[in-house]
């Protein structure tokens, strides 16, 4: 019997050491193609603007409607409409969307933009809890601001949020965000541009998203970049960069991008209604309900409408692709509070195991390309199992040890080893997010996240290195409670409260 157990053990030592270069050579790839993404995109785009020219007809600019769903987001949804209205942009509409708050989320909006009930068109092509009340504002908006409406409706979700919205659209681009995001000025150009550039191909664009702790926010601009003062904090800034910069990056650029991150992004309205846009309980599309059942839901909206219309676009043989920019075409709030980003972190994985669970039938098959072959396989191995199997490491690895199958020297060589390869990615990832790109024939720098001075490009590396020691297995212990979750059936949301912007001007 001793021997058995001896040899399952050394059968998962090598399958946890196995799957740790597999998971090492993966990460080295997608940090490389980041690294000649970025600086290209960076000069790309830092060219168009030098270049950019006046349109005063707006010949050239597609309507965007920007829809923002809002659920108890009375601390911040004022001073966020305002920062939208001044969007860098030469046409848009403003489709606020109330998903039945119980604060003042409402009252607030009505009286600072002078609102009023008014007819609005809407056409339901997407179901959605019903709505209540129409309002449109009185207020003088700038000219580029087409118009700014609120639609007040029954609790359904984000998602039906959304599709409420995306029914009162005009424009031929929807653009999904968060109530609680702040967009950078130029956000809705830089995202409309790939789809604008090459409609055929392009059918949804998003970008990465930073973090506005420890940042300052003024008058609804990002006003300067710091480091946040706690480390949890700190220890997100870097978990952002290596998901945005580095993988999300190289991923979009292999066609192989599964998410865009909901705090914001655009796409293509006809695709997206014709593919049952966001799916909640209430989806009422024949294409949507046979691609995922009917009365299905989950708590991870942005990717699944993606794999969605990845999928549909792929049966119908039609081109399609999503890409995601490097640089952060939005900033957000991150959790503070040990419980609240733990709730968060359950949520995202168990809305991973639910949306690879909705469309497993694309897994591992040739007529969906790069999606069924590499995309969806690579979710499933190095972001649903590495949990599971980060955990299998923690016990056998000792184990070994005490078996007398390993050495110590051969244990601490193996962990520090792990050690040094993710701050290594840390540190990659943190130099491709603050490198400088200087343009041509200007004195002008251009670069993703604006982080500045020797002593917070240290701390950034540092708390890259520190995360492995606590913070990663916080986050793995929450994970598991999520795998449980979604065994079980869980849906709830657990949005956690915000500061709000407002509270780091004050500090």
């Amino acid at each position: 019997m001793r021997d058995f157990l001896l040899a399952v053990l050394l059968i998962l030592d090598f399958v946890v050491v196995g799957y740790f270069f597999i998971y090492m050579a993966v990460n080295v790839v997608l940090l490389f193609i980041s690294n000649r993404v970025v600086p290209r995109e960076l000069y790309r785009t830092g060219q168009s603007k030098k270049a950019r020219k006046p349109d005063p007809g707006k010949t050239f600019y597609p309507l965007v409607s920007l829809i923002v769903p809002a659920y108890c987001e009375e601390v911040t949804i004022v001073e966020n409409i305002r920062s939208l209205i001044r969007l860098d942009y030469p046409r848009f509409e403003i489709i606020v969307v109330n998903d039945g708050s119980s604060d003042r989320t409402v009252a607030l909006s009505v009286e600072a933009f002078g609102m009023v009930r008014s007819e609005v068109d809407y056409n339901p092509h997407l179901g959605t809890m019903p709505i209540s009340g129409y309002y449109r504002a009185t207020v003088e908006l700038p000219k580029k601001v087409e118009r700014l409406v609120l639609l007040d409706k029954a609790n359904g979700g984000k998602a039906d949020a959304i599709n409420a919205g995306i029914n009162a659209s005009q424009g031929s681009y929807v653009a999904s965000m968060d109530a609680d995001s702040l967009l950078v000025d130029d956000a809705v150009e830089l995202a409309i541009t790939p789809i604008f550039a090459d409609p055929n191909d392009v059918v949804a664009c998003g970008g990465a998203v930073a973090l506005s702790n420890g940042c300052t926010v003024k008058d609804g601009r990002l006003a300067s970049v710091g480091l946040p003062k706690k480390w949890i904090a700190r220890f997100q800034v870097v978990e952002y960069m290596r998901s945005f910069t580095q993988s999300r990056t190289a991923l979009g650029q292999m066609n192989a991008l599964l998410i865009l991150s909901g705090v914001f992004a655009v796409f293509q309205r006809e695709a997206l209604v014709e593919a049952g846009g966001f799916l909640t309980k209430h989806m009422r599309s024949k294409l949507g309900t046979e691609y995922c059942g009917v009365g299905s839901e989950t708590v991870c909206e942005d990717m699944e409408v993606v794999v969605r219309l990845h999928r549909y676009l792929l049966d119908k043989g039609r081109k399609g692709r999503s890409e995601c920019l490097p640089f952060p075409l939005a900033w957000t709030e991150a959790p503070e509070i040990w419980e609240h980003l733990g709730k968060q972190r359950n949520r995202w994985y168990r809305g991973l195991w639910e949306v690879l669970s909705i469309h497993r039938g694309m897994m591992m098959r040739p007529r969906y390309g790069r999606i069924g072959m590499f995309a969806l396989p690579y979710q499933f191995l190095f972001e649903a199992l590495a949990p599971l199997l980060e955990t299998a490491g923690y016990i056998v690895v000792p184990l070994s040890f005490a078996a007398g199958i390993l050495s110590l020297p051969a244990m601490v060589s193996f962990v520090s080893f792990a050690l040094a390869f993710n701050l290594m990615l840390s540190a990659g990832s943190v130099y491709v997010s603050i490198r400088r790109m200087r343009l041509e024939k200007s004195a002008a720098e251009t670069v993703l996240m604006d982080y500045r001075g020797a002593k917070t490009i240290l701390l950034l590396v540092f708390a890259g290195l520190l995360s492995n020691l606590g913070y990663r297995q916080y986050l793995i212990w929450w994970q598991l409670k999520g795998l449980k979750d979604f065994l079980q059936g869980r849906k709830s949301w657990d949005k956690f409260a915000r500061q709000g912007f407002a509270a780091e001007d004050e500090a």
